[in-house]
């Protein structure tokens, strides 16, 4: 064959021929890594791109629902603790408790007109810190008799008012010669008219205590 080629090309034909069969084989090489084959360099570039081409980050996507985890076994009931202190008596039900005491001071006056020659009549009024569970039974207990009016009562004094339950006992400590009138007790307090001398005026101190 290669006699043949010789005999009708000559060498310079031979070279030729040769040339052309290289540079058909590098052109069929050439196309193939442009097309994409499987060419190194190709593989190279493409990781390349990947790992430095990113695209941005997405949006967040919505929250997903809460678990739904089993509840675990209910604890030993605890060890009772230590008893609290006694509470207030004062505050239970609102109401002053039987057998308790409250008291304060009082005054009463006479300036209306007269009722009759040299007589006018004025009141004087008082006001529970603690209601009653029931209205009181008033007492006056006049200057000087502390000991000797409505003792069983009012066994207290003037310094030291004191009532025996179920009574509001008013001690004088001035007195001008004034009368107690009529008397409206309630169950927070008291309201009392008194009758003397126009002008003159009266005070003590006063002590309840609860029915």
């Amino acid at each position: 064959m290669l006699t043949l080629v010789r005999n009708n090309f000559g060498i310079p034909g031979v070279v030729a021929v040769v040339a052309l069969v290289f540079a058909m084989s590098g052109g069929a090489l050439a196309a193939r890594d442009y097309l994409g084959g499987p060419s190194k360099s190709h593989e190279r570039y493409t990781t390349k791109a990947k790992r430095v081409l990113r695209g941005p980050r997405g949006l967040r996507g919505p929250e997903g629902p809460p678990g739904q985890g089993l509840r675990g076994p209910q604890g030993e009931t605890g060890a009772p603790g230590p008893r609290g202190p006694e509470g207030n008596p004062w505050m239970a039900g609102g109401t002053l408790p039987s057998g308790r005491t409250e008291s304060g001071t009082w005054i009463a006056g006479v300036f209306g007109p007269e009722v009759e020659p040299g007589v006018s009549e004025g009141g004087s009024s008082i006001s529970f810190g603690m209601r009653l569970t029931l209205p009181p039974d008033v007492y006056l207990i006049a200057k000087g008799q502390e000991g000797k009016e409505h003792v069983a009562e009012c066994p207290g004094s003037v310094a030291l008012p004191q009532a025996s339950k179920g009574s509001l006992c008013l001690y004088t400590a001035e007195d001008k010669g004034l009368e107690i009138g009529e008397a409206f007790p309630f169950v927070s307090g008291a309201l009392l008219t008194f009758r003397g001398e126009p002008n003159a005026v009266s005070a003590g101190t006063w002590a309840v205590t609860a029915p």
